[in-house]
């Protein structure tokens, strides 16, 4: 669920709407960014996921609460749901692949290797050579299949789109930091994918950890060995994650008071709310969002607009 404080669109711009479950489009960088001054403001996709795959340029990557740079070759992974702006360079090159998550939680299905690819990330790519090449010859050929009129481009764009997929998992994760029992756990793969799925659709709701085990038809001790192997985390702290990874959107993005962000979140007491919040990241909520505006020094405080640590001059990138 979004915010209407925090924009939400299909692609950057465009209304939003729910994603069909084969969902595939791919541009240039250039083909929006150059009509917005080669800046993208601060927003979400609710069910679509991003790659963003640059051959050559610059620019600053806000993710959440993350910031990140990059020069030169990159890949950068923005899942579903995440808030994301970009700075680019002028003339920066690259394709933006956009594609619904169900594509890419199907594919964990199958293959929990592709997993790697749920996590945001700016990763640089000026050492990966030929494996690299191979992403952004795919996401070129996904492009020219859309573009096209040929008999079956449907089909091929959607051939391409897997052979790119393949390509970003082998930069991203490759076969050396595999681990050699990750075949052998895609049922508790499987079964944690599961859960988040739940996770996600009810974790506002605060609902007790029973019920999810009732759903997923599995017992605690098994939920609790799945989530520990896969993401190092039991399963009542994925519910805990999940919950803070949204406050901490809300709280920076939406404009709303602490106590309109507790009583978003489900909270009966936004004191309790606060309480949960000082546990999980070590500060009171008011601290944390002053610190980071602090941290980014925006110039502009009193202003309910996040802060916008993307608002360097270009040229300083």
């Amino acid at each position: 669920m979004s915010r209407p404080d925090i924009p939400v669109f299909s692609l950057y711009g465009e209304a939003p709407a729910t994603a069909e479950d084969r969902f595939l489009h791919v541009e240039l960088i250039e083909d929006r960014s150059s009509l917005v001054d080669w800046r993208i403001r601060p927003h979400q996709h609710g069910d679509l996921v991003q790659f963003l795959a640059i051959r050559e340029g610059a620019g600053r990557v806000q993710a959440d609460q993350r910031t990140w740079s990059f020069d030169g070759a990159s890949l950068i992974v923005v899942p579903a749901g995440v808030v994301h702006g970009f700075a680019f360079a002028r003339g920066t090159i690259g394709w933006v692949v956009t594609l619904s998550d169900r594509i890419l939680r199907g594919l964990a299905r199958r293959d929990p290797a592709f997993a790697a690819l749920g996590t945001a990330a700016c990763l640089e790519m000026a050492d990966q050579g030929e494996d690299f090449t191979a992403v952004l010859t795919a996401a070129d050929g996904v492009l020219r299949e859309l573009r096209g009129q040929a008999p079956g481009h449907r089909a091929a764009a959607e051939g391409h789109m897997l052979v790119l997929l393949a390509a970003m998992l082998r930069v991203v994760r490759p076969a050396a930091d595999l681990s050699p029992g990750v075949g052998g756990r895609s049922g508790q793969v499987a079964l944690v994918a599961a859960f988040r799925a739940l996770v996600e659709r009810h974790y506002r709701g605060h609902r007790p950890l029973d019920d999810y085990l009732t759903e997923l038809r599995t017992s605690s001790s098994t939920l609790r060995a799945a989530c520990l192997a896969v993401t190092g985390r039991p399963a009542i702290g994925l519910i805990q994650d999940r919950l803070m990874t949204e406050a901490k959107r809300l709280i920076l993005y939406s404009g709303q008071t602490i106590a309109a962000v507790a009583y978003d979140l489900g909270f009966e007491d936004p004191a309790y709310f606060s309480r949960f919040f000082h546990k999980q990241s070590g500060e009171a909520p008011r601290a944390w969002r002053q610190r980071l505006m602090a941290d980014w020094r925006v110039a502009d405080t009193a202003s309910l607009e996040p802060p916008d640590p993307l608002a360097a001059v270009v040229g300083d990138i």
